[in-house]
């Protein structure tokens, strides 16, 4: 009896020899995205980058996360910046004093592969691209942040 049943059992479980070819599609697409983050050193965002990388992520072809993170008053900002890296942000935008010299300080340390940052405002910072505040919009940050 013990038998019949393990045997009825065996042919109700699907089996495993079905084509292996296909991967199951994935149940997020995070892991894969670009992670584009914005990094501000205050609440108000005056250049409209915020709102240009949300509607940037919205009209990608390909997978595109935008998450937006404000540098806190204490601490060392450059540290900051490494964690926005160890959280996975292949791109890094900064508007505001604070954040640039953020992302100068931490760019004088050295290179960081796989991460492009692109500075919001008026100075340059070495190893970054700038983006001039009167030109922010979706496709200038398109042509900076993914390509």
């Amino acid at each position: 009896m013990l038998l019949a049943v393990a045997g009825v059992v065996a042919l109700l479980l699907p089996s495993e020899s079905g084509d292996d070819s296909t991967p199951p599609a994935p149940v997020s697409q995070v892991d894969t995205a670009t992670r584009a983050c914005l990094l501000t050193s205050t609440d108000t965002d005056p250049t409209g980058t915020w709102v240009a990388m949300r509607n940037m992520a919205r009209a990608s072809r390909t997978n595109v996360v935008v998450q937006r993170y404000r540098l806190p008053v204490s601490g060392k900002a450059a540290v900051y910046v490494n964690t926005l890296v160890q959280l996975r942000c292949s791109r890094i935008v900064t508007t505001g004093a604070t954040a640039r010299s953020a992302v100068a300080s931490r760019l004088a340390d050295g290179h960081i592969p796989h991460v492009r940052f692109v500075v919001v405002g008026d100075q340059p910072v070495s190893g970054a691209m700038r983006l001039s505040p009167d030109s922010v919009s979706t496709s200038a940050l398109t042509r900076a942040v993914m390509h």
